[in-house]
């Protein structure tokens, strides 16, 4: 069999596999534990981290582990949606983003945000100007994919995280799932910024949310310490490790 399906997954790497299983071999404790082997996982933890910060233009503290790209796009949106409601409950979005993206919106809307769609040009990109014309005061977020997974049309980011900049309550949410270890992408201007690492040689059930520090977001899920306050759960190393490893040969590859 021939597999060309990369948009939805991509084979796992081998050294990614291996990798996988060294690091489960290698650190059996639980990164929170207190005691000597906890201590040896924790530290190569954020090692970890500090790689996938590095490779992404982001900080260690910036860093949120999920189990995937669903999951990132859930704690982004609604995280900043019931974060910002005291400011206003206004969402602009397109048609074309994931179902993980839509369903978050969509589940919003029922609880009394209001959503925007913007149009979509003949070339599958928006116009950043339709942005303009529809932020309000009460815009508190604007969801948009980095790159379309059916048509693989890149979108104006940069333009929108600029025109954004004049609007400190509105947030930028990128869904990069198809653009991370493909194309560049510069982290700068946006808020939060959700990737898979399965789509570029990774394992399923790993997913990374970058999120500025000191930017308001309402977690998901409740109790359990874990790496950070907004995702709790025990930290996955070896999924975490792999991840990075993952992101360096495809950003190796890329560069090449």
């Amino acid at each position: 069999m021939i597999y060309l399906d990369y948009a939805a997954h991509a084979p796992a790497d081998p050294a990614v596999l291996e990798r996988f299983c060294d690091i489960e071999r290698r650190f059996p404790a639980n990164p929170n534990s207190v005691h000597a082997a906890g201590k040896a996982a924790r530290e190569e933890m954020a090692r970890v981290t500090e790689q996938i910060a590095a490779l992404t233009g982001a900080s260690p503290a910036e860093v949120i582990f999920t189990s995937g790209a669903t999951e990132a796009n859930n704690l982004a949106i609604k995280g900043i949606a019931q974060a910002s409601r005291h400011i206003g409950k206004h969402i602009i979005s397109t048609p074309l983003e994931h179902s993980s993206v839509s369903g978050s919106l969509t589940a919003l809307q029922e609880r009394g945000w209001e959503i925007d769609l913007l149009s979509i040009g003949r070339d599958g990109t928006v116009d950043p100007e339709e942005v303009r014309e529809l932020l309000r005061p009460d815009t508190v977020l604007v969801a948009i994919c980095a790159v379309d997974s059916e048509l693989g049309t890149i979108q104006p980011v940069n333009e929108i995280a600029a025109l954004l900049a004049d609007h400190p309550n509105c947030r930028l949410h990128v869904d990069a799932t198809q653009a991370i270890g493909r194309i560049p992408v510069d982290f700068s201007g946006i808020d939060t910024l959700s990737f898979a690492p399965h789509k570029f040689g990774g394992i399923c059930g790993s997913g990374v949310l970058l999120k500025r520090s000191r930017m308001p977001l309402e977690p998901q899920m409740n109790g359990g310490a874990s790496t950070t306050l907004y995702r709790s759960g025990t930290p996955a190393l070896g999924l975490a490790a792999s991840s990075a490893l993952a992101l360096q040969l495809a950003c190796d590859e890329r560069e090449s």
